[in-house]
C-alpha cells in the first residue's frame, strides 16, 4: 500500500509495512522537516505583474506550506496570488514596491480573497474556501487593523500619552492628578480637576444654550457657561446637579422688544444681598458670573449693558 499525504500541508503517512529500511529517513524528511516548515519557515515570493501560484507539494518543500511568506518585487499591475484551497494561517510581510495603484490580492481558486495592504505586516488566514485578514474578520476591528501605526509623530497626529488617556468621554468628567494642557481645551458639559491642571493655551467653555420659558431651568451638569435670551418676564431657577467649587457665567440677553425683567431663585446670592435687576434696553446684554460656594448658595456678580 502507497503512503498517503495530510490533506493541509502534505505530510507523507506511511502505509504499514512500507519502506522497512528508510521509514526513519523517510519520516524525519517528508514529516517533521516539512512541519517544521508550516510552523516557522520563511519564504521570499517574487512578485511583477503577473498572477503566482504558490507551490504545492506532497511531502517535499513548496512554497504555500511556509508559515510566513514575504513578497518582494516590483508590482506594476494588479495580481492575484493564489494558494490552495485549504485552511492555513500565513504571516505576511509585503515590501513590494507598487506602481500604477497596483494591487496584490491573496486567495483560493475559487473563494474571495484578501487584499495585501502595501507594507502590510500581518497575519491572513483561509478557511479552506477564502481568505481574510483579521481586520476582516476574527477580531473585528474593522479598517483600521490595516493602518500601520508605527510612531506616534510617523503616522499619527502627534499626540502624548496623555492626551490620549484623558480624553473626556460621557461618563469622564473628573481628571485627576496634575496635568498640563499646552494646546487648545474644548469643553462640552461639566468639567472637574481633583488636582492642579496647567493649561497654556485657551480653554474653551461652549455655553449652553437655555431655553427660554416663564421659569427658567438651569442644569449646572450641562455646561459651566450658559446663555439666553429673554422673551417676557422671567424667573431664572436656582441651578440644578451644582458642584461646589464651579464656576463660570450666564449671558442674560434681552430680545427686540427689551424691559424684559428677571427674579433669581433662592441660591443665587448677591453682594450685599441685593438682588440686582437687569438692564432694559432693546437686545442689550447682561453678564451673570458665579460661583458655586456651597450647593445651595451660589455666589453671583451681574455686570450689565454690553449693548
Amino acid at each position: 500500500m502507497a503512503s498517503t499525504f495530510t490533506s493541509r500541508v502534505r505530510l507523507e503517512k506511511q502505509a504499514d509495512g512500507e519502506n522497512p529500511n528508510s521509514w526513519g529517513t523517510i519520516l524525519n524528511a517528508n514529516v517533521i522537516d516539512m512541519l517544521d516548515d508550516a510552523l516557522a519557515a520563511y519564504t521570499t515570493v517574487s512578485c511583477s505583474s503577473a498572477n503566482i501560484t504558490l507551490s504545492e507539494n506532497n511531502g517535499t518543500t513548496d512554497q504555500s506550506r511556509s508559515a510566513i511568506l514575504e513578497f518582494v518585487g516590483t508590482v506594476s499591475a494588479n495580481i492575484d496570488i493564489t494558494i490552495p484551497t485549504v485552511s492555513k494561517f500565513y504571516v505576511i510581510n509585503d515590501q513590494t514596491v507598487r506602481q500604477s495603484s497596483s494591487t496584490i490580492t491573496l486567495k483560493t481558486g475559487s473563494g474571495t480573497g484578501m487584499t495585501v495592504v502595501a507594507s502590510m505586516a500581518g497575519v491572513a488566514f483561509c478557511d479552506a474556501v477564502s481568505v481574510y485578514g483579521f481586520n476582516a474578520k476574527g477580531l473585528g476591528l474593522g479598517t483600521a487593523a490595516d493602518l500601520d501605526f508605527g510612531t506616534g509623530d510617523a503616522n499619527l497626529i502627534p499626540v502624548s500619552l496623555a492626551d490620549i488617556r484623558y480624553v473626556p468621554t460621557s461618563t469622564d468628567t473628573t481628571i485627576t492628578g496634575k496635568k498640563t494642557f499646552t494646546s487648545v481645551v474644548s469643553v462640552e458639559g461639566a468639567f472637574a480637576a481633583t488636582s492642579t491642571a496647567t493649561f497654556s493655551g485657551p480653554f474653551i467653555s461652549t455655553p449652553t444654550t437655555l431655553t427660554d420659558a416663564a421659569s427658567i431651568d438651569v442644569d449646572f451638569s450641562t455646561g459651566n457657561d450658559f446663555i439666553v435670551t429673554l422673551g417676557g418676564n422671567r424667573t431664572l431657577g436656582s441651578p440644578s446637579n451644582p458642584t461646589v467649587g464651579q464656576t463660570g457665567h450666564i449671558y442674560i440677553i434681552q430680545d427686540g422688544t427689551g424691559s424684559r425683567t428677571a427674579s433669581f431663585g433662592a441660591s443665587y446670592l448677591f453682594p450685599a444681598a441685593s438682588t440686582p435687576t437687569l438692564s432694559t434696553s432693546i437686545n442689550s446684554v447682561d453678564l451673570l458670573i458665579y460661583n458655586v460656594r456651597e450647593t445651595s448658595a451660589v455666589d453671583s456678580l451681574l455686570v450689565k449693558e454690553f449693548g
